[in-house]
């Protein structure tokens, strides 16, 4: 079984923002489903067996539901997983007492790092001001923390921090091409959401171009990967794309049971091609901006067409994906 490193566990997909780079599609109207007990505690047995050491918790955002996101960290602690730390967008940083109570919490569970995200994507959804007192309060409790990205800190503080702001704003303070410049900045990976960026910053190719035989190799690969509240493993930079966990990292991917998964692995996009066209799928005219483009187009056409697969999970990214490309 492969050990997975750097990895982390999507403790939910519903998020109070829905930002323009989110990789997971994340928003207020996905389901509104946790990590249960039982699967914290299955994935936590699962991941001990790989012989993990440590993950990240993120979404979503984990601190819409907290004692879900406690119940996860009590089964990671019982099969003897550390966390490297936990993301929040800090929607919920407005009261020093709840903040304090929450973060006495999380130390007593043995919790001691925090990512805070601070950006121009995540202030279109959380007033600046929450990160900033989540922050002062973390080094008051005495947290490690840091933030992503703090190089934004100094030009977002130019606006009003009691409120969110808007496009047209951001651009009056950043500049006209701040969302691609910031998905560079980011390093973001051209998936999810960002699909919708990279139509601006790529021009469309055919779909021809984008049919390779190459494998997918790094589909199976453990580093960074994610495991959701399913019970399924994501790969890094891949999402809308699962497996079982236990299948994930013995690499059991038979093409009955994962035929996207699998044909993308062996066989590149020409393999997934040639499935998905048996099933009626036909190139835009227009072509796509990126591989990752034309594989999504793929995807999506066949959780549309009544063709999904246990590989193409879960349902609610393609559909908030679906609303931007």
């Amino acid at each position: 079984m492969n050990t997975p490193a750097y990895s982390g566990i999507i403790s939910n997909y519903v998020c109070t923002a829905a930002c323009r780079h989110c990789m997971f599609g994340s928003a207020p109207d996905c389901g509104k489903e946790f990590i249960s007990a039982e699967m914290a505690e299955e994935t936590a047995a699962v991941l001990e067996k790989a012989r993990t050491r440590s993950v990240h918790i993120g979404g979503g955002e984990p601190f819409m539901n907290f004692p879900a996101l406690c119940t996860l960290i009590e089964a990671l602690n019982r099969h003897g997983i550390g966390v490297d730390y936990i993301e929040t967008n800090a929607f919920w940083a407005k009261d020093e007492e709840i903040i304090k109570e929450r973060l006495l919490k999380l130390r007593y569970l043995g919790v001691d790092t925090v990512m805070v995200s601070v950006d121009p994507f995540h202030i279109e959804f959380v007033p600046l001001e929450r990160p900033i007192l989540l922050c002062r309060m973390l080094e008051k409790c005495g947290f490690d923390y840091f933030i992503w990205k703090d190089c934004y800190l100094r030009p977002l503080m130019k606006l009003d921090t009691t409120k969110t702001h808007t496009r047209e704003e951001l651009m009056q303070v950043l500049g006209k091409n701040y969302i691609t410049d910031t998905a560079a900045e980011y390093g973001v990976g051209m998936n999810g959401r960002a699909l919708a960026i990279a139509k601006d910053l790529f021009p469309a190719k055919p779909a021809e171009k984008w049919i390779t035989r190459d494998p997918c190799s790094s589909l199976l690969d453990t580093c960074h990967c994610h495991f959701d509240l399913y019970g399924n493993a994501v790969p890094s930079g891949c999402p809308g794309i699962s497996a079982e966990t236990e299948d994930y990292l013995t690499e059991n991917v038979p093409q009955d049971k994962y035929p996207v998964l699998s044909r993308l692995y062996q066989g590149g996009t020409a393999a997934l091609y040639e499935y998905a066209k048996s099933k009626g799928f036909v190139p835009a005219a227009e072509g796509y901006p990126s591989k990752c483009a034309f594989c999504y187009a793929m995807r999506s056409y066949l959780v549309s067409s009544g063709n999904r697969s246990a590989d193409l999970s879960p349902v609610c990214f393609y559909e908030q994906i679906d609303k931007i490309v």
